[in-house]
C-alpha cells in the first residue's frame, strides 16, 4: 500500500509541472462510467464492474468540487453485495496539450455495502485520470481510484475489518454544460 501511496505522489509532483486548464467559474460537468472495483481481499467480494455518475462544479479556472456515486454488485459467501461508494472530492485540471488534462484529486468516500452486508464505513479517496477532449463541450474520462477507509463499529457481529482499501477503474464521459476550455 505505502508503494502506491509513492507512486500517486510521485505522479502527482510531475504533473504539478504541467500547465493548468481554465475553465470559467461556475462551470458544471455531469458525466457517465463504468468503474471496474478491486475490493480490499479481506471483504470477500468478487471484483465487478458497475455503473455510475457524476457532476461537477469549477469553484476556480482550474479547480472543481466533484461528487461521484455508483453502484456494484458482487459476490460473497452468504449471498450478493450491493457497493454504493459516494464520491466528494476536489479536483484540478493540469492541461498536457491543447486536447488533453491530468487530473488529480482528493476527498472524503462514504461506502455502503447492501443486502448481505449491510454495513457502511467512511474514509478518504484519491483520483489519478486522464480527461480528453473530443468535441467542443464532450470529454472522454479514464480515471484510478483508491479509497482507504477506517471503520469505527468494532462490534463482533460488523463484517468489515477496522481498514479497507479499495480501488477502481473508470472509462466514460462527461458533459461540459456551460463555460469554455482554453490554457492559462
Amino acid at each position: 500500500m505505502m508503494t502506491r501511496v509513492i507512486r500517486i505522489a510521485a505522479a502527482a509532483s510531475l504533473a504539478a509541472a504541467l500547465p493548468l486548464a481554465a475553465q470559467r467559474v461556475g462551470t458544471v460537468e455531469v458525466g457517465a462510467f463504468a468503474r471496474y472495483t478491486d475490493f480490499d481481499n479481506s471483504l470477500g467480494l468478487g471484483n465487478r464492474v458497475g455503473v455510475g455518475g457524476r457532476g461537477a462544479v469549477y469553484v476556480r479556472p482550474n479547480l472543481a468540487l466533484e461528487l461521484e456515486v455508483s453502484r456494484t454488485s458482487a459476490n460473497r459467501p452468504g449471498g450478493s453485495v450491493s457497493y454504493t461508494p459516494v464520491h466528494a472530492r476536489v479536483v484540478g485540471a493540469f492541461a498536457t496539450g491543447g486536447r488533453a488534462e491530468v487530473l488529480l484529486g482528493g476527498g472524503y468516500v462514504r461506502n455502503s455495502y447492501g443486502r448481505a452486508l449491510a454495513v457502511s464505513d467512511g474514509g478518504v479517496s484519491v483520483l489519478l485520470g486522464l480527461r480528453y477532449r473530443v468535441a467542443e463541450r464532450l470529454w472522454l474520462r479514464a480515471g484510478l481510484d483508491a479509497d482507504a477507509m477506517f471503520s469505527t463499529d468494532s462490534r463482533p457481529s460488523n463484517p468489515l475489518p477496522f481498514y479497507t482499501g479499495n480501488w477502481g477503474l473508470q472509462l466514460g464521459a462527461t458533459l461540459r454544460l456551460n463555460g469554455g476550455g482554453g490554457q492559462l
